[in-house]
């Protein structure tokens, strides 16, 4: 099982680290380094360490934080500190924040939520005691804001509505020398959509536009009108169908079709949301391990209309790389400042 392979990988990384050395405070390895975590081992691991632990009961929330802190470093095979310098994220070697949640309501102070950065969300049970861990990058966590406090909140909206289009016939030099996509799609068949993308068996931008067009025209029940989530996830479905993989699944990250490195969007309205990053930007993306930037993600953005209160159709998709996204659209909206972000957590967040 993928679970299982995980914790045995990251036991072997823990060991790695228990030989190296490295400190908590060094700068974080490359995906390729044998003391580099991917997010899936992280969180197999500190589940397998920390779950049943009630060393985090009844203490204040300094003590708690730092002693949280401590028990992640020590299960990840590093030497703790006596105390936890103030750096940004908290423990730089696995670029990663630490929290202890026993509500919903996840609050970060001074702080932004980091696109590339991973977020240890420890959660306890009415009694205290560690029922489960979830790693998340920043950039899944921010889609929980639902308050508007989020520090950086970037939108845009198409300069002109001129049907489908693909906005880059070629995918960016750095995602082709990485991953070397391919044209044939039966080359995906057998790919897991939240599967790390493999070198050939990812589809190029043009051959993931002409399967992704098809959708065009096709119409869905809508699963109600404030239901956008639910929207998108019919979408999600359907855009693994066009491409021809094994199956649907969604963990919730950035981008939804990891394998394909693919983010999809749904929208009724004019205006896009983009989160945290700019399309543009050059910052890492965690769920890729950092191989790939947010510019080379492929942005597949579906443009539909109500038919009637329980359907809706698809009239149009643009598919763009984030590096070529402002060709196509036009960014606005501004900056919020907030001291304290809160953050709601949904009820199945540790499923």
């Amino acid at each position: 099982m993928t679970a299982d392979r995980d914790l045995a990988e990251a036991i072997l990384t823990a060991h790695a680290i228990l030989r190296a050395r490295p400190s908590i405070y060094d700068q974080p390895p490359q995906a390729d380094s044998p003391l580099y975590f991917s997010p899936e081992q992280l969180q197999a691991l500190l589940r397998n360490e920390l779950v049943g632990v009630d060393h985090l009961a009844s203490l204040p929330i300094r003590t708690r934080s730092k002693v949280a802190k401590t028990l992640v470093a020590g299960a990840l095979g590093y030497s703790a500190p006596t105390s936890f310098a103030r750096t940004q994220p908290r423990l730089p070697h696995v670029n990663a924040d630490v929290y202890v949640q026993q509500s919903n309501n996840l609050q970060i102070w001074n702080a932004e939520v980091d696109a590339a950065r991973r977020y240890i969300v420890i959660g306890l049970d009415h009694n205290e005691i560690v029922q489960s861990v979830r790693v998340i990058a920043g950039a899944d966590l921010a889609n929980f804001d639902t308050t508007g406090t989020l520090t950086r909140k970037y939108q845009a909206s198409r300069r002109i509505d001129d049907g489908s289009a693909l906005v880059n016939a070629y995918d960016t030099a750095h995602f082709v020398d990485v991953l070397e996509p391919v044209g044939d799609l039966r080359a995906l068949r057998y790919m897991s959509p939240v599967s790390r993308p493999e070198r050939s068996v990812v589809a190029t931008i043009g051959a993931a536009f002409d399967a992704l067009t098809t959708l065009v025209g096709s119409t869905y029940s809508d699963p109600g009108l404030t239901q956008e989530r639910l929207r998108g996830e019919v979408i999600h479905r359907a855009a693994c169908g066009a491409l021809g993989l094994a199956s649907y699944a969604d963990n919730g990250q950035f981008p939804d079709i990891l394998s394909q490195a693919i983010e999809v969007k749904l929208q009724l309205a004019r205006t896009v949301d983009l989160g945290l990053e700019l399309p543009s930007s050059d910052t890492p993306v965690a769920s890729l391990d950092g191989r790939l930037d947010v510019r080379d993600v492929r942005y597949a953005i579906f443009y539909g209309e109500r038919l009637d209160d329980v359907s809706f159709a698809i009239t149009s998709l643009v598919m763009t790389s984030g590096a070529h996204f402002f060709d196509e659209y036009q960014q606005f909206g501004g900056k919020v400042s907030n001291s304290k972000i809160q953050l709601r957590l949904p009820d199945d967040f540790f499923v």
